[in-house]
């Protein structure tokens, strides 16, 4: 992750958003020597919020590890999920 300085996101402001919104950059703003802000993409955030709930309780966070470990050993299969949207 970049560290930038508040001062070099004022200067290049669109430039900066533009890489955190199409390359899905995560950028750190420094404030002081202790203190920074992190910039990122709203949708990134959403989805971090969302794996966060999900992983809460024990039972999910097992299943979705059980599920990232089958799909790392090529143990997946596509279905048609059209049935259930809506």
């Amino acid at each position: 992750m970049e560290q930038i300085t508040v001062h070099e996101l004022q200067n290049n402001l669109y430039p900066i958003f533009d890489r955190i919104t199409h390359h899905h950059e995560v950028i750190s703003v420094a404030r002081g020597p202790n203190h920074a802000v992190v910039l990122l993409d709203a949708d990134e955030y959403s989805s971090l919020l969302e794996t966060l709930y999900l992983s809460q309780p024990p039972l999910n966070a097992e299943r979705l590890r059980q599920g990232i470990e089958q799909h790392r050993q090529g143990q997946v299969r596509e279905i048609d999920v059209t049935a259930y949207l809506n």
